[in-house]
């Protein structure tokens, strides 16, 4: 990160970035950051370190994604719930591989065939076409079929792409949204 972005702090721009990756990657709070500063000879309060972390969190992620490993899955699992949203009910159309690492994830006020479009066409602009998976597991939901039809159709799929309705397949993503649901 350049130097500029850290003008004006009252601390070095290597203690920040500390504060800001060990509370991102670990289950630590705010409170436990600040302690263990603390015991170290630097007293920050946890509010502080609460800022740094909705500044420069956003930075250093768009800044680390270009550098993030694209790994082949053989398969992805697609499903949507409905949630609520700042008062609003909403469908929440969500993508997982196959060892549970979100995909990419779409809010829709519809469930049709058009936001499943949308949803799969959005996944699917962040990969070449060969990173495609080679199989998509979806519920019984008939707008899945009609979306995979299209984007094959456009050209934006692989033909060989398969398109599984099987029941128990797609329980990965039907358990992964208990947390969100709560």
């Amino acid at each position: 990160m350049a130097k500029s972005e850290f003008k004006w702090r009252h601390f070095t721009p290597e203690l920040i970035l500390w504060c800001v990756r060990w509370y991102g990657t670990t289950a630590m709070s705010y409170a436990n950051l600040s302690d263990m500063l603390a015991e170290r000879g630097v007293f920050v309060n946890r509010s502080t370190i609460y800022r740094w972390f909705i500044h420069y969190g956003p930075i250093l992620h768009k800044k680390l994604r270009r550098y993030q490993f694209t790994r082949i899955d053989s398969s992805w699992q697609l499903d949507e719930t409905y949630v609520r949203v700042k008062g609003k009910w909403h469908y929440l159309y969500r993508a997982i591989n196959k060892r549970g690492e979100t995909v990419d994830f779409f809010f829709s006020h519809k469930r049709n065939k058009e936001a499943a479009y949308q949803f799969l066409k959005r996944c699917l602009r962040r990969y070449k076409t060969s990173f495609h998976p080679n199989a998509l597991n979806t519920d019984k939901h008939s707008s899945y079929g009609n979306a995979i039809a299209r984007l094959k159709r456009e050209g934006r799929l692989r033909q060989d792409v398969e398109h599984r309705q099987v029941k128990y397949l797609n329980n990965g993503i039907e358990s992964d949204h208990a947390p969100i649901k709560k």
